[in-house]
């Protein structure tokens, strides 16, 4: 009876934690999972910089590019990383999780989404014009705003500006003009046909698993300008700017887990341009698991050669 009653718990655990364990898919692959034809290298002129004495000013040459900035991965599995292909460590208890897949799978309808979000920089086009010095490194699972709607109410207070009708209203405006490419950056708390970039949390009112985990991947893209985790080299050629409100404008992405899918677009572009058999139910998309996705994320660059 003894060896029963603990054989059983133990039993009910592995049970309980075999979905998390299970879980596997084909690590980010620099070769295939990053679109070398977004990159689009453009020189525009001849620029002067301003320096410290005695040098007072520096000419150079201005080349803009989109910049593979970032591999942002959403998950409803905590801890699991789609950019890994595996998971990297945490408890067995999942307090963390978002979305249940099996749930997910048959489409439960008007339930909102969670999803944990993880950045990992891509440092490898630093070399080609423009220095980089910010590397976006963030587990959401550490973060406690991430994970609490009223404490991420700390670092973006004015989100009680748009907790209204008209502004969420005015979100439909840049849904329409993202969807045909043209970005509005006065409205940076809309994503789009994603809905609201506040809060900045992984909970998203979205029951469309593709588009709400869009959301949070350009929820992350954002609160990590908010935080100086990375600035904005589009702003001015002479340096890297901080934009604590993005602008939203200088980032596309893609999706490569669990399926691999082109061109890049928006943050906040109709998942209906690219899901088509992404999110298999309970299966994924041939490169990944049911509801673990994985974002390249590309910044523009717009740098004078001789300043950075």
């Amino acid at each position: 009876m003894k060896a029963q009653a603990f054989i059983l718990p133990l039993l009910l655990v592995l049970l309980i934690t075999a979905g998390n364990w299970s879980k596997a898919g084909t690590p980010f692959n620099p070769m295939t999972d990053i679109h070398y034809s977004e990159i689009q290298l453009t020189f525009l002129g001849i620029c002067i910089c301003p320096r410290p004495p005695p040098i007072f000013y520096e000419e150079g040459e201005i080349w803009t590019y989109w910049e593979p900035l970032a591999a942002v991965d959403t998950v409803s599995t905590p801890f699991y990383s789609a950019f890994i292909g595996s998971s990297f460590g945490g408890s067995l208890i999942d307090e963390l999780g978002g979305t249940n897949a099996t749930q997910d799978a048959v489409s439960i309808a008007n339930e909102n989404n969670f999803a944990q979000a993880h950045s990992y920089p891509i440092p490898l086009l630093s070399w080609l014009m423009c220095n980089r010095y910010d590397y976006p490194f963030w587990v959401s699972e550490y973060d406690v705003q991430w994970n609490n709607d009223e404490l991420s109410v700390l670092i973006h207070p004015e989100a009680a500006l748009y907790a209204n009708p008209v502004m969420q209203m005015a979100c439909m405006a840049d849904a329409t003009a993202t969807n045909v490419g043209a970005t509005l950056d006065f409205m940076p708390w809309c994503i789009g046909s994603g809905g609201s970039a506040y809060p900045m949390t992984g909970s998203i009112q979205n029951d469309e698993i593709t588009q709400a985990n869009n959301s949070a991947a350009a929820r992350l893209i954002y609160k990590l300008n908010r935080v100086f985790m990375i600035c904005d080299p589009a702003q001015s050629p002479c340096g890297c700017m901080n934009t604590p409100v993005w602008v939203k404008s200088h980032y596309k992405t893609h999706v490569v887990r669990p399926g691999v899918r082109a061109p890049a677009w928006p943050f906040g572009v109709t998942s209906a341009y690219y899901n088509s058999g992404l999110n298999v139910p309970m299966v994924g998309g041939g490169l990944g698991p049911n509801d673990q996705y994985l974002w390249t994320v590309y910044r523009r660059q717009f740098c004078c050669t001789c300043c950075e």
